[in-house]
């Protein structure tokens, strides 16, 4: 049985290229295509070349990288806490639809009778 190393104390985050490790608070770089640096794809390079490498995979028309900072281990605890807390919504209170009066009574409409006046021709 192998046993796994116990993670670098040192060590941010492995480059996605060459998997160096990347110390925090040591500059990165990232791909500007929105696709490369969603969350979840979280794609760091420790170095412009090896982000270089990673342009032949993913054929981007116009990209460029990005040089960023790691964050120092406290902002990372801090950011990891973040993510693994439960996101509580408050939940709107239903709208209370208003109760619609009845509709009034319709009375029928009064009947007028007209009659014509007979004028005596006598």
């Amino acid at each position: 049985m192998s046993e796994t190393p116990a993670p670098n104390p040192n060590v941010w985050k492995k480059c996605s290229s060459c998997k160096k490790p990347i110390a925090f608070k040591a500059l990165y770089w990232v791909c500007n295509v929105s696709t490369c640096n969603r969350k979840r794809t979280g794609l760091a390079f420790c170095t412009v070349a090896c982000w270089d490498a990673h342009q032949p995979m993913m054929n981007h028309r116009e990209s460029w990288a990005e040089e960023r900072k790691a964050p120092s281990p406290e902002e990372w605890a801090q950011i990891l806490a973040e993510e693994a807390a439960p996101v509580k919504r408050a939940r709107k209170p239903a709208a209370e639809t208003p109760v619609a009066a009845p509709p009034p009574e319709k009375k029928p409409a009064p009947v007028l009778i007209r009659r014509a006046r007979r004028e005596d021709a006598n």
